[in-house]
């Protein structure tokens, strides 16, 4: 199960940008600058730690929730047509072969598991050319906890391997939270250090697997099956 940004793509910020026009929109509130520090949250955490910011943890009700997530989205539409129309998003080296590696593999099932919303990851990696790979997933939409979704993407993948045995569930993410929720979800983790943090900073949390990138498939594929 594969994070979506910063390992699978970069965007150029175009998630933040949407999420800070939809907090104007809904809660008229400007927002400059990164007054949240995203990497490896869900969206729902995000939202929420952001009103807490601008002290209005008090508005976070089902109706503002909602309202905030469907301006994000169509915001997200937009900002990701851009990005994709400038030049701006990048499928990071490597991500393309992996996928069509273990797309054509009987015994792999691929899925994501990420903190956007399963509708924002899906206008995500459909303007990178990456929806049709997976076919499952734990997104922000199931859970605010990222364990949680992380257990909720892999109990998906068990129910659409059946009656086959899960032997191994791997996550592969680019933060320390991906690696720390990945483990405490039973899975192993593959770390790449593709975005924000290197790998002395992730080594730490003792990923099973440590790459700068994802461009070795026979050395990411052996750690697979080992």
């Amino acid at each position: 199960m594969f994070d979506v940004d910063g390992t699978l793509i970069l965007s150029s910020h175009a998630g933040m940008r949407a999420f800070h026009q939809a907090f104007q929109d809904i809660f008229k509130v400007p927002v400059e600058g990164e007054v949240v520090r995203p990497d490896g949250k869900t969206d729902p955490l995000i939202a929420r730690e952001m009103l807490a910011y601008f002290g209005l943890s008090a508005r976070w009700t089902e109706q503002t929730r909602g309202a905030l997530f469907s301006a994000y989205l169509q915001n997200l539409e937009a900002e990701m047509r851009l990005v994709a129309k400038t030049g701006a998003l990048r499928v990071l080296p490597g991500v393309i072969n992996l996928l069509d590696t273990l797309a054509r593999q009987p015994d792999f099932a691929l899925g994501l598991a990420t903190g956007n919303l399963e509708s924002g990851a899906g206008i995500k990696l459909r303007q990178a050319g990456l929806g049709g790979y997976f076919h499952f997933g734990g997104f922000g939409s199931d859970s605010e906890d990222r364990t949680e979704l992380i257990r909720q993407g892999m109990r998906r993948g068990a129910d659409l391997c059946a009656p086959l045995p899960i032997d191994s569930s791997f996550v592969v993410g680019d933060t320390p939270l991906d690696i720390i929720h990945g483990h405490e979800a039973g899975a192993r983790v593959l770390a790449v250090a593709s975005a924000r943090y290197s790998m002395p900073d992730m080594e730490p949390f003792q990923p099973e697997m440590l790459a700068s990138d994802l461009t070795d498939t026979d050395a990411i594929l052996s750690f697979f099956r080992s």
